[in-house]
Formats: structure tokens, sequence, C-alpha cells
């Protein structure tokens, strides 16, 4: 007499759902982990008498005072020159970006004229410079 069945049964087991799980973790861990570049040598790096080379400016800094004066790169500056000036800093690059700082009580047709005279040299990086303030403030 053979009590076995005649019968197999195969098992499949689906990790589909560990392999998700698995992935959801590495990706936590990724987004979550801070990297520290630490140097482990300490340098005492000898002087020089040369000059540092002076670098290229970053951006240009027109501002506005409430007088309605100009001033680029914080020097002050004429409105027939004001072209010109952005031209010697930016060297003719439409790309380098724009910080015009205007005070708050500065009247609107100096800020109109600023930004005129930036469109008309194809500058488009423009940012104007705010202060954070409260809501108390208004």
């Amino acid at each position: 007499m053979n009590l076995r069945p005649k019968k197999r049964v195969d098992y499949l087991v689906d990790i589909t759902p560990l392999v998700d799980v698995v992935f959801l973790m590495l990706i936590f861990f990724m987004v979550s982990t801070t990297f520290s570049v630490s140097s482990s040598l300490k340098l005492d790096l000898p002087s020089s008498k040369a000059t540092a080379q002076q670098q290229e400016p970053k951006q240009v800094t027109i501002s506005v005072n409430a007088k309605g004066r100009l001033f680029v790169q914080d020097k002050a500056v004429r409105d027939s020159d004001l072209r010109k000036r952005i031209l010697n800093i930016s060297k003719g690059d439409p790309n380098m970006r724009v910080v015009l700082r205007a005070d708050a009580d500065a009247r609107h047709k100096r800020v109109v004229y600023v930004l005129d005279t930036l469109r008309g040299l194809h500058m488009s990086k423009i940012g104007i410079a705010t202060v954070a303030s409260s809501e108390g403030d208004r």
C-alpha cells in the first residue's frame, strides 16, 4: 500500500516585495546620509611674497540709493558712464549675473532706467536684492 500522493507540489516564493523593500531602504539611506570631507593632514603652508591674482567678478552689483545716485560694485557712477562701466566689468558677457540693489525710497524711474540699460546690453540674468521682513513691517 502506497500512501504518498502521486502529484508533485511546487512552491514558488515571490521575492519581488523583498527587492522593492531593499531598493526603498537603499534610496532612503542614500538621501539621508551626509558626506563630510575632512582632511586628515594638518599642513602649515609656506607664505609667498607674490601678490594674489585678481579674480574675475562673478556678478555685477548695481545699487540705487534713496537720492537716485547709481553705484556699480559700490563705486559711484554717472548715468552716461553706467553702460560703459557694466561692459568693463562683465567683459561683454550677456550671461553674467546682475544684482540690482535699490533703496526702498528710490524713485521707480531710476530702477527702470537701470533695467533698460541692462536690457540694451542683452543681459538677462538679473536679480533684485531684497531684505526679508516680518509681517508687522508692511
